[in-house]
């Protein structure tokens, strides 16, 4: 009896690597996507010259990573960084302020305030408190630190990442090597004096073309085609053992049945698919926030610009109450993503604590907004001879406080229904590296049983 194709729904990078390591080992498979087009968040397009990406505009250069894309052919589509990308700034006072990814090398900055600077500095004597529970990025900092720590440090990196409240992210979840370090060291700057290689500055690199060449690679690579505009309804079990998909695509309704499911899809969409299975899981997964954010890319001429900015870009406290997040340097870090002579900026706005903006000013005023302040900012002289405005409905999924508890649903889930398995960025973690390292490890297991 012919093996049944282990199915995949969801065909962003998540799924898409999962089926190329299934192939790869031999293990029949078949990728269902809702939308009509692969990538998920991952879109890239080209206006006027420039090349725009509204999802993940950097992908973390790990030798892993590496690795990958040299084996699907992409070695020749890698754009390596500019010496310009390891420096970063953060704005205070509307002004753009240097910064080190190493806290201790803030001591030499204007940045933050003498007080917090004997905070980080005496911060390895402070005993480590009991905690009961999950704590937030807030309360664990003001616990370690103090209040500007949190509101000028810890909070706009945290904004770049997860376009998130560090009042509701859980600091297990998003920076889980800072309670380990309390726990295991007593202290978070003794852990990393432990432990320098957790803070080092990694490589990024992006892809010509955008970083959609990967997953539109990938697809490329696969030998069975990806079914698109196929909607996953619900999971069920078959009368006969294993599951059944129910489906909705181009000619109605389908079954298709299967051993071997595993879902990539959003939370929101996961809860749908599985609340016949579980219905307390489906619960959790309805309460995962994804924020609304809005990519705005804007491309100057470069005499618009006073002395060139050289670095990865800038993230904006949320005390400063701007209208953006921060802003990616895309020229200054890869050249070529700009024609000659132009600037490239790709502004994030909206998230947790800003996605109010899109109701109260709507689309077309938050843009004259954010592209004022950014001029101000910056003091460019004149306005943006590109620009382009992509809206996310749904965009990161936060990581808050209870995360713990949707982990141990999903993991009683998987015990119960042995075969089903989620594997999307809420658990496996929003960084591509990871993902595309979750899909080799997968694979692996999913041949050897």
């Amino acid at each position: 009896m012919p093996q049944k194709p282990v199915l995949i729904i969801g065909a962003g990078v998540s799924g898409l690597s999962i089926a190329y390591e299934l192939q790869k080992r031999g293990v029949p498979y078949q990728v269902l996507e809702a939308a009509g087009h692969s990538g998920g968040v991952i879109q890239s397009f080209n206006k006027e010259g420039f090349e725009l990406d509204a999802g993940p505009n950097t992908i973390a250069a790990t030798p892993e990573t590496m690795a990958f894309l040299r084996e699907i052919g992409l070695e020749q589509e890698i754009l390596t960084a500019t010496a310009a990308s390891k420096n970063r700034f953060l704005v205070r006072n509307n002004r753009l302020h240097a910064v080190s990814p190493h806290p201790f090398k803030i001591m030499g900055s204007d940045y933050i305030s003498r007080g917090s600077k004997w905070r980080l500095f005496t911060e390895r004597f402070r005993k480590p408190a009991p905690v009961q529970g999950e704590e937030t990025v807030t309360h664990f900092v003001e616990r370690r630190f103090n209040k500007e720590i949190a509101d000028y440090l810890f909070d706009p990196i945290l904004s770049g990442i997860y376009a998130g409240d560090p009042d509701h992210l859980s600091i297990a979840e998003v920076l889980p090597a800072l309670p380990r370090w309390e726990r295991e060291y007593g202290s978070v700057t003794k852990g990393l004096m432990k432990e320098k290689g957790v803070m080092a500055g990694r490589k990024i690199i992006s892809l010509a073309g955008g970083n959609q060449t990967l997953t539109r690679r990938l697809q490329e690579r696969l030998q069975t085609p990806v079914r698109f505009q196929t909607t996953v309804k619900k999971i069920v079990v078959a009368p006969d053992g294993g599951y059944q998909a129910v489906c909705d695509g181009q000619h109605g309704e389908s079954l298709l049945e299967a051993d071997r499911i595993i879902l990539t899809t959003p939370a929101y969409a996961a809860a749908r698919q599985l609340a016949a299975l579980d219905e307390g899981l489906s619960a959790l997964l309805q309460q995962v926030r994804y924020p609304r954010m809005g990519v705005l890319h804007l491309g100057f001429d470069a005499s618009a610009l006073p002395q060139p900015l050289e670095g990865f870009g800038f993230l904006v406290p949320h005390a400063e109450k701007l209208h953006f997040l921060g802003a990616i340097c895309n020229s200054a870090i890869f050249p070529h993503k700009a024609p000659d002579g132009k600037l490239l900026l790709t502004v994030f706005t909206g998230g947790s604590r800003q996605e109010h903006y899109f109701d109260e000013l709507g689309v077309a005023q938050l843009q004259e907004t954010v592209v004022r302040e950014v001029r101000s900012l910056l003091g460019l002289t004149a306005g943006p001879v590109m620009q382009h405005f992509s809206f996310i409905q749904q965009a990161i999924p936060q990581l808050n406080t209870g995360h713990a508890k949707l982990r141990a649903a999903v993991a009683a889930m998987e015990h119960n229904y042995p075969g089903i398995l989620l594997r999307s960025n809420f658990v496996q973690g929003v960084a591509l590296p990871a993902l595309i390292q979750h899909a080799v490890s997968l694979a692996d297991k999913l041949k050897k049983n």
